[in-house]
């Protein structure tokens, strides 16, 4: 039998019937599976914790303690498969208390070979499913880590600092609480890097990160912003002189000597600092001022703090004037769709075209999603924004069916807030009517977080709108938290594939393989799969080898305005042939 076998922990109140299911997993799977079997809770919970186990098969008993079991793995141990096999009544126990996969036997007889075989099966894949979760999650994690750290450091960047103090932002709005933000800039660090090289500079940021770290507390947060330049959240301090305390110890430590290289060397650095909510209501103003003080602590010579004053700065309503801009742009009518092709990749056709919002500010010209749609979400306004670009969508759409245009599907992106407000499958049918766009035509893409936030809402708004007959792609995939329990349930007809994916997966094998793996999962649930992000022929090649089926990216086109999609519609002949 392989070393590698899975191990599959039978539950079952007959130790006979329990080592015949062993034997028969072990001998269907051809050793890829291997069984052991337990009669009573306690001898499970000891084999749970004594070695790993891949999944769990159940075989009610007339006292329940398999129900008992499952119970309780739900709670403890969520992703482990569990797998059971009985009667009808058995089976809509099993599926109300939270088991993943139910086998349907004859009550009173021993299963049959097929019958072996089908539940081997089942096994198997939960296994399998279950590996490509983990390793999902790893490398979400993974891809998480590394967008949000430092590469050099391995503290927290800015956008993850920036995330970490809106939080406690929010936090402290609810339960009052003081902040201070410390902007933390290495004085004349530039020299070293100059005269000694940028290795042993990069030595000394490190070092400077260690000791920045050692001066603050685990509720704190030291942030590398880039360059020499540092940021710290000081959370739930009393008063002023607390910040200014931390300060001077960052001072002290950052002031002794370095041993890099053969070198001793010396720094110092000037620090800035502001407190919530004196000195700013909102993440940008706290950073915004802490760098303001800390260059007032730079030309006093550095080496220093330096708390910030009202005087010092005068762009306190900027958040404000953002979100009237926004309120603004809806009314006066600044908010533009570009489109771009997804194409067919065995016809080279174009089959859809994704809508993409831009804002056509009058002042700081084209603003770019990425921009904008954080603070749109944030205040509600993208309900009000998705609203039109579904209407705008679809109306665009049927102008290009009287061009005489071949008629593609149209691509639209549903906000998770969009999603959760109210009457969403109204408002689409709303829509359709009023545009004569055949529902057909129209394909949401929604997120994994936006339909995992309420499972049950998702699934029974999902199944309505398949009713109606549009389709539904999870955007991003691979990226957000979904479960695949859920994933196979949902009425879905595309996986979009992230493009951080794709955008490596020739250099990364890790990314290739997980491509692979979406490719293949898509094609065993039914589903097309959609990669994202493609920019170079090598790319598109490698996708052929998976049979990935449609494909988007700047390799076909860039986003752009309707009438040049419109040209591309009119003119595009099968380049993928």
């Amino acid at each position: 039998m392989s070393s590698t076998a899975a191990q599959v922990l039978v539950f079952d109140s007959s130790e006979a019937t329990g080592i015949g299911w062993c034997d028969a997993l072990a001998a269907r799977s051809r050793g890829r599976l291997r069984g052991s079997t337990v009669t009573t809770l306690d001898a499970a919970e000891h084999e749970l914790s004594s070695q790993p186990i891949a999944a769990i098969l159940l075989v009610p008993d007339a006292a329940g303690q398999c129900f008992e079991l499952l119970a309780r793995l739900r709670s403890l141990m969520p992703a482990l498969p569990v797998v059971g096999v009985g009667d009808a009544a058995s089976g809509e126990r099993f599926a109300r208390e939270g088991g993943h996969e139910w086998v349907e036997l004859e009550p009173g007889t021993a299963p049959d070979a097929r019958e072996q075989q089908l539940v081997e099966r089942v096994l198997r894949f939960a296994v399998e499913r279950a590996g490509l979760q983990s390793e999902l999650e790893r490398q979400r994690r993974l891809g998480l880590h590394l967008a949000h750290h430092d590469t050099l450091t391995d503290l927290p960047n800015r956008q993850l600092f920036r995330t970490q103090l809106r939080q406690l932002l929010h936090q402290a709005q609810r339960n009052p609480r003081a902040l201070a933000v410390m902007f933390v800039d290495l004085d004349r660090f530039k020299q070293i890097n100059d005269t000694l090289g940028h290795r042993v500079g990069d030595l000394m940021l490190v070092e400077v990160a260690r000791r920045l770290q050692s001066c603050v507390r685990e509720t704190d947060i030291a942030a590398r912003r880039g360059g020499d330049e540092f940021t710290v959240l000081l959370d739930g301090i009393r008063r002023g002189q607390d910040a200014a305390r931390v300060a001077r110890k960052i001072l002290t430590e950052i002031a002794k000597p370095y041993s890099i290289g053969g070198h001793e060397l010396f720094l110092t650095a000037s620090i800035g600092m502001s407190l919530f909510p004196a000195d700013g209501a909102d993440s940008e103003a706290l950073v915004r001022n802490a760098d303001i003080a800390m260059y007032r602590a730079k030309a006093r010579g550095g080496n220093t703090y330096q708390f910030f004053m009202p005087e010092m700065t005068d762009r306190a309503m900027e958040r404000m004037e953002m979100e009237n801009s926004l309120h603004q742009a809806l009314e006066r009518q600044q908010f533009v769709l570009y489109y771009q092709p997804q194409v067919d990749l065995t016809s080279g056709r174009i089959v859809a075209m994704e809508a993409l919002i831009r804002w056509q500010h009058p002042e700081a010209g084209m603003i770019f999603p990425d921009e904008f749609i954080p603070l749109a979400e944030e205040t509600g306004i993208i309900v009000r924004m998705g609203e039109w670009v579904l209407g705008e969508a679809c109306r665009q759409a049927k102008r290009w069916d009287e061009q005489g245009l071949t008629p593609v599907v149209q691509a639209v992106n549903f906000s998770a807030r969009q999603f959760q407000f109210r009457r969403p499958v109204e408002r689409i049918r709303e829509v359709l009517q009023e545009t004569g766009l055949d529902p057909a035509r129209l394909d949401l893409e929604l997120t994994e977080s936006a339909v995992m936030k309420d499972p049950g809402f998702a699934m029974e708004t999902l199944r309505k709108l398949r009713d109606m007959g549009v389709s539904i792609s999870i955007d991003d995939f691979g990226t957000g938290q979904s479960s695949l329990a859920y994933l196979k349930k949902f009425p879905i007809s595309k996986l979009k594939i992230d493009k951080t994916f794709i955008h490596t997966l020739l250099a990364d094998r890790k990314d290739a393989a997980i491509t692979n793996a979406i490719i293949a999962m898509a094609h065993e649930l039914e589903l097309k799969a959609v990669a994202e992000g493609v920019e170079t022929p090598a790319q598109l090649e490698y996708l052929r080898g998976p049979g990935c089926d449609e494909v988007q990216g700047y390799l076909f086109s860039r986003p752009v305005p309707a009438e040049e999609a419109g040209r591309l519609l009119a003119s595009w002949n099968t380049p993928l042939n």
